[in-house]
């Protein structure tokens, strides 16, 4: 059957069927005079059984490993089961926490925050109050895997010099590429998972130097077990960080000094904001992966 029919007969999404292929989840054969997919009875039942397991909430990594042989069935739902108490016993204590203050009828201005704030942190490292933490670290992650650039050591002018940087980049970062598409945009996959690449130079102490971009084809294999909400607030803040860091220390300078009150003051300030969003985009758009600074995540 076709993607669409093992769509309907699994209950599961095209996309996500594309997702789970892409994370090594599944296997489907391919129609040798198309090359489309062919998903058999056994498929639907490996899809049956990824949806019973995401239900549970357990790790993508997690349900891949089951699938492998590696982990058994058991001692995956026994690891998840600690999860889901942990969680529990995290919400439970968000919930006290909340009646509480519904109970104490203290307004905010009367809240005993050095308290609360102590309260929170005798919470778990797992738990709701630190979830916010976990969340930023899986968006982080995410956003390596959606792309990441990189300095090559050799000369970029042909295809095979273009094969040659990506070969020695995988060896350096001990990745298992492939190269499927020799070019001067070529595709590759790590790990199974479809790349492009493009080179661009830029000046570095004013010499011209080559970079390599490499964006996943698919941007929703990138994508973490984080609420869509929650993933845009992080990801917001996240690269607003320049932004908002160069705005703190021009206020910090200004303000004990009554500068916002001339218009050079205003004018510094008007400044140093758009310097940091000139930074946080060329951050966010070219340079936050290179591999120079920022390890590549897998």
């Amino acid at each position: 059957m076709n993607i669409k029919q093992a769509s309907q007969a699994s209950g599961i999404s095209s996309r996500n069927i594309r997702y789970y292929e892409q994370a090594g989840l599944l296997h489907p054969d391919r129609d040798p005079q198309n090359d489309y997919r062919i998903y058999s009875e056994k498929d639907i039942r490996t899809l049956k059984l990824i949806r019973v397991l995401r239900m549970l909430d357990m790790p993508v990594e997690e349900i891949r490993a089951v699938l492998q042989g590696t982990v058994p069935l058991p001692r995956a739902a026994q690891q998840q089961t600690r999860r889901l108490q942990q969680q529990a016993r995290a919400l439970e204590s968000a919930i006290q926490f909340c009646t509480d203050l519904e109970q104490g009828r203290i307004e905010a201005d009367a809240l005993d925050v050095d308290a609360c704030l102590a309260r929170m942190q005798t919470v778990p490292a797992s738990g709701w109050f630190n979830g916010w933490v976990q969340d930023y670290r899986a968006m982080a992650r995410a956003e390596h895997r959606r792309s990441f650039t990189f300095t090559p050591d050799t000369p970029v002018t042909s295809p095979a010099q273009f094969t040659g940087a990506l070969f020695a980049y995988a060896k350096e970062q001990k990745l298992n590429l492939v190269v499927t598409r020799e070019s001067m945009t070529p595709h590759f996959t790590i790990d199974g998972v479809e790349y492009r690449a493009q080179r661009r130079y830029y000046p570095v102490r004013g010499i011209p130097t080559a970079r390599i971009r490499c964006v996943l084809c698919d941007p929703d294999f990138a994508e973490e077990d984080v609420t869509p909400g929650r993933q845009r607030i992080l990801r917001l803040a996240h690269y607003a960080m320049p932004a908002l860091a160069v705005t703190a220390l021009a206020l910090l300078f200004l303000v004990p000094r009554g500068l916002l009150s001339t218009w050079w003051g205003v004018l510094f300030l008007v400044a140093c904001i758009a310097a940091g969003i000139s930074s946080a985009w060329y951050n966010a758009h070219l340079f936050y992966n290179d591999k120079d600074n920022q390890p590549h995540y897998r």
